[in-house]
């Protein structure tokens, strides 16, 4: 294991409470500082880093002055974000509330309020936010009064009635008066995603917590720790952040173990805590309290999905194959895992007709086969860790 990924590490077990052992560090010279802060912003604990800068000190990890003033400089922009986005929130319920709108805030800022020791060390660029599909134009028609715009990105490109088919998350940016982001979901993943959660279960389960005064809505503790877990392996691993996020979500005292254990039955995600338990205990030294007595398999270490291909900051494989064959490790039984591979490689004749054939796609079948053969050429090929870099 690399020197940067030894101290990112050592940064898990600190976060996670274990006792890590001192060393003499009089004569220890100081981390490739730059390398590891690349690392650091990667995988989105920078903040973290600097909060515990004395203990990670005294495990040997040590940064030169500049790299430490970078690390303070960085977490004393993710304060004022959290401001900024505390404010933009009561202005935002305010609204919601004027136009009889219901909603749930989820993932970034109530993670960061939910479980982490101050809010600023969990990083997030956008507020995320659950609507009913049925509140779709009218919460886009609030967000575009209040200054927002479309972000430019894949899903613009969609005509309205495709994005509400399918479910796909719209994302907004807002410039002024203030720089924030809002991520607008009718779903808790798009029908496109080969899992589904019942995002009606999600509403049945809401739970209040507080911001900076104010009560907001989001889920309860049972299901946020689901969702978070799903998400670190919905994005294919390889973010430490998400780890982190699901391992204090986990940990926290108010979380009931059945309801936890019974979710996790009813969605069909042994599977992937298996995988999560394994990499969470050689991250972190130690389990979350609720999944303490889980009893891991005794496979090994997998080949591809490990402590150390998560710490390196990169897919095992080119992103195009990622989202071939990554998905395939959380599923359950070989009939999903061929039938989620073929609806990938050859979508169902619907699928096809709304984004390739029909009169919104304008890309023709031509198209629709350059991409099938892509996707094939993808399966087929692997790339390896200097070609995916390039």
């Amino acid at each position: 294991m690399t020197d940067s990924k030894i101290k990112l590490l050592t940064l898990c077990r600190t976060i996670s409470g274990i006792s890590v052992k001192k060393k003499d560090t009089s004569q220890s010279e100081p981390v490739d500082s730059r390398g590891l802060f690349d690392l650091l912003q990667y995988h989105q604990v920078v903040a973290l880093a600097y909060y515990f800068r004395e203990q990670l000190a005294d495990a040997g990890v040590h940064f030169d002055p500049q790299t430490l003033a970078d690390l303070k400089s960085y977490t004393l922009l993710n304060i004022s974000r959290v401001m900024v986005y505390e404010h933009y929130l009561q202005h935002l319920n305010d609204l919601m509330q004027t136009h009889s709108v219901d909603y749930r805030l989820f993932k970034g800022i109530v993670t960061a309020k939910s479980v982490y020791a101050a809010d600023y060390l969990r990083s997030f660029g956008d507020v995320d936010i659950l609507i009913c599909p049925a509140n779709l134009k009218k919460v886009e028609a609030l967000l575009e009064e209040d200054g927002f715009t479309p972000a430019d990105d894949l899903y613009r490109v969609f005509p309205k009635g495709i994005i509400q088919k399918y479910s796909f998350a719209q994302h907004f940016i807002r410039s002024e008066p203030s720089n924030v982001a809002v991520d607008l979901h009718m779903n808790m993943s798009s029908r496109l995603h080969p899992f589904q959660f019942d995002s009606a279960d999600f509403w049945n389960n809401s739970s209040s917590f507080s911001l900076d005064g104010h009560e907001f809505q989001t889920f309860d503790p049972e299901h946020q720790a689901v969702y978070a877990i799903y998400h670190a392996f919905k994005h294919y691993f390889f973010k430490l952040i998400w780890f982190i996020d699901a391992f204090l979500l986990l940990d926290r005292p108010d979380l009931d173990q059945a309801k936890f254990q019974a979710l996790i039955k009813k969605y069909k995600l042994s599977k992937l805590l298996d995988y999560y338990a394994s990499i969470t205990r050689e991250l972190f030294g130690c389990l979350p309290a609720v999944i303490n007595d889980y009893r891991l398999d005794s496979r090994g270490e997998h080949r591809l999905i490990n402590s150390r291909t998560i710490l390196s900051g990169f897919l095992p494989y080119s992103p195009s194959r990622a989202r071939l064959l990554l998905p395939m490790y959380y599923m359950k039984g070989l009939f999903s895992r061929f039938g989620f591979l073929w609806r990938q490689l050859f979508p169902p004749i619907e699928t096809v007709r709304d984004f390739y054939v029909g009169n919104n796609s304008g890309k023709g079948v031509l198209s629709y086969i350059k991409l099938r053969g892509k996707a094939i050429i993808d399966l087929c090929l692997n790339k390896t860790k200097e070609e995916y870099s390039s």
